[in-house]
Order: C-alpha cells, then structure tokens, then sequence
C-alpha cells in the first residue's frame, strides 16, 4: 500500500508569510547580529544570514554540531497600519540549510515573547488575512 505524504507546505500548522524586514538577533552573550527575515507565522521566522553570523552562533560550525539548544532572541519592526511596532520573540533555531558557500537559512521557532509583543504578531499577520479573498466556483 502507498501512503501520500504530504509536502512540506501541507504539514505547516500555520501559513507563512513572504516579508523581507531587518532582524536583530541577541545571543545569550549580548551579541546582537543583523540579518534579513524570509517570512514570519505566527509559529517561527524564517532568517537568511552568512557564514560570518552563523559563527557567531556555533563558532565550531552550525551544520556539524546541534543548534536546537541554542536559544536567541529576534528583534524587529513590524508594520501595522502606517505604523512599525516592534516584535521582542524568544526563539530557539529549528534547522539550518546551507544555500551556497556564505549564505545560510535558519529556521527559528517562537518561544515565548517580551512586553505583550505576541499582540503585536497577531495584529501584523492579521493584516495578510484580512487581503484573503474567497471566490466561489460554484457560483
């Protein structure tokens, strides 16, 4: 018997959004690095860096030794209505993909968040949802 198994977009348990916004992440040191997002849900961020940045998270080499115990906290903008609103997310990194010889994806998923800023997500992703149109086909 053959089972379907379902992509990787059909296993999310919440929808992504494509948005390019500057990133600071804080180590447990107090180091902060600046990287570019790839999208955001409601669940994670998705951040893009180089090799330079991913050192300064696992200076032995992120691909060859576990990072899921590593814990970072993002910092952004995000805009909502005419305004920005920052995002404080504590995150831990989820998976690492190497994209070509300096520049890497990291997968971060939310923990927990600073000064009440989950509203804030809640507010900045209700905006994609409310741009949602249903067309009926049946009609």
């Amino acid at each position: 018997m053959i089972l379907d198994i379902p992509g990787v977009s059909d296993r999310r348990q919440t929808p992504r959004y494509e948005i390019e916004l500057a990133v600071d992440l804080v180590l447990s040191d107090g180091s902060i690095l600046s990287v570019s997002s790839r999208n955001i849900s409601s669940s994670g961020l998705q951040i893009i860096c180089d090799t330079w940045v991913t050192d300064s998270i696992e200076p032995r080499g992120i691909q060859s030794h576990a990072v899921s115990h590593v814990r970072i906290k993002a910092v952004t903008e995000l805009p909502i209505a005419d305004d920005k609103h920052k995002l404080y997310a504590n995150c831990r990194i989820m998976s690492v993909q190497r994209l070509s010889q300096d520049e890497y994806t990291l997968n971060l998923a939310f923990i927990d968040f600073e000064n009440g800023t989950e509203q804030t997500l809640n507010k900045f992703l209700d905006q994609f949802e409310q741009k949602k149109t249903i067309i009926n086909v049946n009609a």
